[in-house]
C-alpha cells in the first residue's frame, strides 16, 4: 500500500473542516437531545457527505479510516473517547467495504460506505457513554433494540444522502478535480 499523496492528505483535511464547522453549527440542536448517542442522527447526512465526496475522489484503502482519524483526533479535545469512536468507526468501514466490494470503485460501495461511517460509531457511542456517563444510557444497554433501531436508521440516512449527493455530481466531473 503506498502513501497518501499530500494533496489526498489536504483534500481529507478540508472534507473533515467542513463536517466539523457544519456540526458545530448544529450543536445547539444537538444539546436538546435527551441521549448524546442520538447526536449520530443529526450529524449522519453530514459525515454521509463527506465519506462520499472522499471515497468518489480517493478510492483505496485507509480513506476512511484516515477520515475518522482526523475527526476524532479534533473531538477528542472535547471527549477523549470521541478520538477511538471516530477511528473505530473509520476502520470498521473501510474493513466492511473493501471485504465486500473489493474498494470504492462502485457508487453502491461509496454509498454503504457513507452510511456504514456514522451508523458503526453510534453502538460504540451508546456504550463509550454507558460505562462513562451512565444514567439512563446504561440501562439503554438492556435494550438490543434501543441501540438496533437507531443504528439502522443512522445507516439508512446516510446511504440515501450519498445517493443524493452521487446523483447531483453523476454530471459533474468531480473525480477528475
Amino acid at each position: 500500500m503506498r502513501k497518501f499523496e499530500l494533496r489526498e492528505i489536504i483534500f481529507i483535511s478540508l472534507i473533515v473542516a467542513a463536517i466539523l464547522t457544519i456540526g458545530y453549527a448544529l450543536l445547539p440542536f444537538m444539546q436538546m437531545l435527551p441521549t448524546p448517542a442520538f447526536r449520530a442522527l443529526l450529524v449522519a447526512p453530514i459525515y454521509s457527505v463527506g465519506v462520499t465526496l472522499l471515497a468518489s475522489r480517493i478510492r483505496r484503502p485507509g480513506t476512511i479510516t484516515m477520515m475518522g482519524l482526523l475527526i476524532g483526533g479534533l473531538l477528542s479535545i472535547f471527549f477523549i473517547w470521541m478520538f477511538f469512536i471516530a477511528t473505530i468507526g473509520g476502520i470498521l468501514t473501510d474493513i466492511t467495504c473493501f471485504t465486500l466490494f473489493k474498494g470504492y470503485d462502485k457508487d453502491k460501495s461509496i454509498a454503504i460506505a457513507a452510511g456504514l461511517f456514522p451508523a458503526y460509531q453510534l453502538p460504540i457511542t451508546f456504550v463509550v457513554v454507558a460505562y462513562t456517563l451512565g444514567g439512563v444510557t446504561k440501562d439503554l444497554l438492556n435494550n438490543s433494540l434501543a441501540i438496533l433501531i437507531p443504528t439502522i436508521i443512522t445507516f439508512i440516512l446516510g446511504y440515501i444522502t450519498s445517493k443524493g449527493l452521487q446523483k447531483i455530481l453523476r454530471g459533474r466531473s468531480f473525480e477528475s478535480m
